[in-house]
């Protein structure tokens, strides 16, 4: 399913298991998700982007071959409210990882807003990377008042 954004389109997929992706992305790349979980993501995703502060946590991630540590780590962020940020070596801190094992996790998520990467920045504010799309993330926080 395509969700049209203010950033361009979202791609999802999703499984019985959950969500398995949700990308930006400009064209379809396989089956049309449906069904009640795929119309809650849609809602939610619109939601967010009319201003409203929708959390997604109660949206089932189908972690098929995701390691425990990086299952731990999405799970965390998750929990970043909106509008907030927290730095890659607090969360590298407390989940016993490292700050590159903190990035590599966010650059490698396949569940855009659904584990808020771009809410994860360096600590002196900087705003690090975001899989080559940095401006998508400073826009990001932007949007929810969390960057200059």
């Amino acid at each position: 399913m395509l969700i049209p954004t203010p950033i361009g389109p979202l791609w999802l997929e999703v499984s019985p298991g959950g969500v398995r992706r949700l990308e930006p992305t400009l064209f379809s790349r396989g089956l049309e998700a449906r069904g009640p979980l795929a119309e809650a993501v849609r809602e939610r995703v619109l939601a967010y982007f009319a201003g409203e502060r929708p959390d997604f946590l109660d949206i089932p991630l189908d972690y098929t071959g995701v390691s425990p540590k990086r299952v731990a780590l999405y799970e965390r962020v998750r929990l970043i409210p909106y509008g907030r940020t927290e730095s890659y070596g607090s969360l590298a801190r407390e989940l016993g990882l490292s700050p590159r094992a903190v990035g590599a996790g966010m650059r490698a998520s396949p569940f855009f807003l659904l584990v808020p990467a771009h809410r994860v920045i360096h600590a002196d504010g900087r705003l690090g990377g975001f899989a080559g799309q940095e401006g998508l993330k400073a826009w990001l926080l932007r949007f929810e008042g969390a960057w200059p």
